[in-house]
């Protein structure tokens, strides 16, 4: 059970960190001057593919699939999706990337994304940074083996995202 935990932080890890050499940060907090202007709760799954490689079987991470709520009335406002990317009902668009992240025993790691797209207009026009803070599940509960080679596993998340100017 050890090894199992073991090897799901250390995916975990390469997950988050899109399998670049980003070493894991204890703080995962934007550039100072940088200004909170939307939290939004997070519902969703992230998605995984069995693969191989050199050095044995592994969850591949695919792509994030998860609903962005408005949290005083609980609607839905936005999508996070490919590219972690994040795309606003009112057709303002996102795409990032994780620059620095704090791992987790047991869920998804924190995260600190940088605005690689930046949106022009709507609610995240001028974001330079999203926050992925408060995390729960999000990690592969099965291993991954020969005779799931290609599956997909979609393993439920919640989490909260904070986008600063």
């Amino acid at each position: 059970m050890t090894a199992i935990r073991l090897l799901i932080g250390a995916l975990s890890a390469c997950l988050l960190a899109s399998c670049t050499t980003i070493e894991p940060e204890p703080s995962i907090a934007p550039p100072q001057g940088s200004t909170e202007v939307l939290r939004l709760d997070a519902s969703g799954e992230q998605i995984f593919r069995c693969t191989r490689d050199s050095k044995g079987w592994f969850w591949h991470f695919e792509s994030p699939n998860a609903y962005l709520f408005e949290p005083v009335h609980n609607q839905a406002v936005a999508k996070h999706g490919y590219h972690f990317s994040f795309v606003h009902n009112d057709g303002s668009k996102l795409v990032t990337r994780i620059i620095r992240y704090r791992p987790k025993k047991d869920a998804l790691s924190e995260a600190l994304f940088s605005v690689t797209e930046p949106a022009l207009s709507g609610q995240f026009a001028g974001v330079r940074f999203v926050q992925r803070i408060n995390t729960l599940g999000g990690l592969p509960d099965k291993r991954c083996t020969e005779a799931r080679q290609g599956e997909l596993l979609h393993v439920p998340f919640q989490a909260q995202f904070v986008f600063y100017r």
